[in-house]
């Protein structure tokens, strides 16, 4: 036998490859949660009390458990400014609500402060609990993400998504004490369940979406469409009904408790919230884009946000899939039709088809994407200094 004779070569186990390529990038996914998590701690907890303010005398709106003249110092009370103080309420002492035209706090649905409460059971105090169900719901959104970018886009799409909904400015929102990490985890969840054909999770993570914030009810009629553009069977169409299980069971807990069910948009007023488009608000946002002031910076990212997702869906339509493109577009009509032009930027970057479509486009334009990651990580660094300091972001 010819001492040249060689073996032949296994051919490489795709399987394999892929699932390395997959850790890889989950890899990448938590060093990304983690660097943006860091500067948030970094800037609240150590530079924003050295940095030189005027303490807030009475901000607008006017939270709760606010202190007049506020200097932050380094403590936990720092992650429970502006709504985390209305799910601290909830948690500890459980819904209130009278029709006198005042702030109470089941404007806030219910999902995530049960969540807290069951963390807190465990021992925990409420701000420790609030920040590891916020951050860890983040990192888990993200995680989903990545998953669901790599499977439709590459590795390097995902990656993009994921460092857009690491690094945005609004990210803030994912580490003090909202509910902004599990909406992102439960819609996405329920999108990609719905995408894959997975009708009894899009019900399951489509209700426990609706019941942690209203703006979960877009599911509904994505789902529709989808279902109906798709030509999808009937279980579909019923995964799409069953989504608004959270809101029908926070309604009947109103209606019990309260004598109404939809005592969560009553008490919207005293916000200065109102369904129907703010002409007046959005006006005012125009208006102060010519004032050189923080507000004209404030005003810049809501317009930009709003108006310029809503073109992005729409450019990329063909490059996503449906279900991102159609939750994206009712997401942003039902946020231009709510009202609540204070908190817009915010609403927006709880979109997450919004992340998908930034960072498929990214992922094209690298240099372009580096420059706006540097922007990003500014800007929150900005975002969170001013949160410590009791001031509005969004």
């Amino acid at each position: 036998m010819s001492s040249s004779l060689k073996l032949p070569i296994r051919p490489p186990r795709l399987g394999r490859n892929l699932s390395e390529k997959s850790i890889q990038g989950l890899q990448f996914v938590f060093v990304m949660w983690l660097l943006s998590r860091l500067l948030i701690i970094i800037a609240m907890q150590i530079i924003a009390p050295h940095y030189p303010a005027t303490p807030a005398e009475h901000p607008t709106p006017f939270p709760l458990d606010f202190v007049p003249n506020f200097v932050p110092t380094s403590s936990w009370e720092l992650f429970t400014h502006w709504d985390a103080a209305w799910f601290k309420q909830i948690v500890t002492q459980g819904y209130n609500y009278a029709d006198d035209g005042k702030m109470y706090n089941i404007a806030f649905f219910p999902v995530f402060p049960l969540f807290v409460r069951a963390v807190m059971s465990l021992g925990f105090s409420f701000e420790i609990a609030g920040l590891l169900v916020n951050n860890l719901a983040l990192l888990g959104a993200m995680i989903l993400l990545y998953l669901w970018v790599e499977e439709r886009h590459g590795d390097s799409a995902a990656r993009w998504a994921t460092a857009v909904m690491a690094w945005c400015p609004f990210s803030l929102f994912g580490t003090v004490i909202y509910s902004e990490g599990l909406f992102l985890l439960f819609s996405t969840a329920a999108l990609r369940a719905f995408e894959k054909h997975q009708y009894a999770s899009a019900a399951l993570w489509g209700a426990l979406t609706t019941g942690t914030r209203v703006t979960g009810v877009v599911l509904i009629p994505t789902f529709f469409v989808v279902a109906w553009r798709e030509k999808r069977p009937p279980i579909a169409y019923l995964a799409g009904l069953a989504t608004s299980g959270g809101l029908v069971l926070f309604m009947l807990y109103g209606w019990i408790r309260f004598g109404h069910p939809l005592t969560f948009v009553h008490v919207q007023k005293a916000w200065g919230t109102a369904s129907g488009i703010n002409l007046q608000g959005w006006w005012s946002m125009i208006v102060n884009l010519f004032h050189w002031r923080w507000g004209a910076v404030k005003e810049f990212t809501k317009l930009f946000m709003v108006f310029g997702s809503a073109y992005l869906f729409w450019h990329m339509r063909h490059q996503i899939t449906r279900v991102g493109t159609v939750y994206g577009l009712f997401s942003i009509l039902l946020i231009i039709n709510s009202g609540a032009v204070l908190s817009v930027n915010r609403y927006v970057y709880g979109v997450v088809t919004a992340s998908l479509a930034l960072g498929v486009l990214l992922s094209r334009h690298p240099r372009w994407g580096f420059a706006t990651m540097g922007l990003f990580g500014t800007m929150l660094v900005g975002f969170a200094i001013r949160f410590a300091w009791w001031r509005w972001v969004a």
